[in-house]
């Protein structure tokens, strides 16, 4: 968890655990997207609205084996 200015206002507020993820196990998203969508009305794409109303707005439990998959797949992290 780390803490970052706004990205687009460098004056305005420390946004605490800017740059942390989030997941479902299919989507992935920064800790401090809701600011953003709050704070400047940004739209969503439409696939991802439709998941989250899918899931009943509840996050599912995600396996350990589709995070690791996340990590090494989709962001290039290297395990070990």
């Amino acid at each position: 968890m780390g803490a970052q200015t706004d990205v687009l206002d460098p004056d305005g507020p420390v946004l605490v655990g800017a740059g942390s993820l989030l997941t479902d196990g299919v989507w992935l998203w920064r800790e401090d997207l809701a600011y953003y969508v709050g704070r400047y009305h940004l739209a969503l794409p439409g696939d991802f609205i439709a998941h989250v109303r899918g899931l009943d707005h509840r996050p599912p439990e995600v396996p350990e084996s589709r995070l690791v998959d996340i990590l090494t797949g989709d962001l290039g992290i290297p395990m070990g």
